[in-house]
């Protein structure tokens, strides 16, 4: 399997390659990947590519036909507007969704998701990548929503107590 980075400037190449990454997503994407996300990805140009926090990787395998699709991973805002991961079915638990965004977090340096508390594959995907659940939400669709991000992250500086420290310090 390889991972690798999407970039073209031919306008052709490029709608053409979109389109079948879209159409991936719509296929493999179990109906679990945000409607905004989607948007976001169907409105990327090459341009933004050279954006910081943005980022397009493909995992691809070799098949009798030349290199085939088998993951398809997007980030944007380092994961805050926007972060998906979609695996064809023969290549899950394969730890192709873990590369891909293991990829995207060497990459940007740092990252953030928002995965459902029911979506364990996604879950284990994003543990198994280094993210660590820092905050419990609700999602778009009302369901519980774990915030993950990677422990270098410091977009919100948040201190928490550590082991035998006292919560409050000097009342007065």
């Amino acid at each position: 399997m390889q991972i690798s980075s999407i970039y073209d400037s031919s306008p052709g190449q490029w709608n053409s390659r979109l389109a079948g990454l879209l159409e991936f997503l719509r296929e493999y994407g179990e109906q679990r990947i945000t409607l905004r996300a989607c948007r976001m990805l169907a409105r990327l140009t090459p341009e933004q590519l050279a954006e910081p926090g943005v980022s397009l990787l493909v995992a691809t395998v070799r098949g009798q036909s030349g290199r085939q699709l088998a993951g398809v991973s997007f980030v944007s805002g380092y994961g805050k507007e926007a972060c998906l991961v979609a695996v064809h079915p023969l290549y899950r638990n394969r730890h192709t969704g873990t590369a891909l965004l293991s990829g995207q977090l060497e990459r940007l340096g740092r990252l953030e998701c928002n995965v459902a508390t029911d979506n364990t594959a996604s879950l284990k995907m994003c543990f198994n990548s280094g993210l660590a659940a820092v905050a419990l939400k609700s999602g778009p669709t009302g369901k519980p929503t774990l915030l993950l991000r990677s422990p270098q992250s410091r977009g919100s500086v948040e201190i928490y107590p550590q082991e035998g420290e006292l919560l409050c310090q000097n009342p007065s």
